[in-house]
């Protein structure tokens, strides 16, 4: 990954992603519920994913991370399996259904600090 300085203005003019170099992205995108995040390479965060009957739930580490026209790509590894995938979102979306949705520790416990 090479990491520039850059950001990504979405089409209704908000700024949702910005390269934080070396190796970390603030992701302001609602409804994976990276609203004002910073996400940073090997950082631990859950994943909560939508199935077609509930939802589940895994810790990750952030592998790597990339956008190219409008899409934000997240390269995960899944802490216990060590399975390794990837995660995208439209980052010109502005509804409020998802199908997966990333939290940190601040966010799980609701902490303001």
């Amino acid at each position: 990954m090479t990491v520039v300085n850059k950001t990504y203005i979405n089409s209704s003019g908000i700024k949702v992603l910005e390269y934080i170099p070396p190796v970390s992205i603030m992701l302001d995108l609602p409804h994976i519920l990276t609203l004002g995040k910073i996400l940073s390479i090997n950082m631990p965060y859950l994943k909560l994913e939508k199935k077609i009957v509930g939802h589940d739930i895994v810790a990750i580490r952030l592998i790597d991370f990339e956008d190219e026209n409008g899409i934000v790509t997240l390269y995960v590894q899944e802490l216990k399996s060590k399975k390794t995938y990837y995660l995208s979102a439209n980052m010109d979306y502005d509804g409020d259904m998802w199908m997966w949705s990333l939290a940190d520790y601040k966010t799980l416990t609701c902490s303001t600090n």
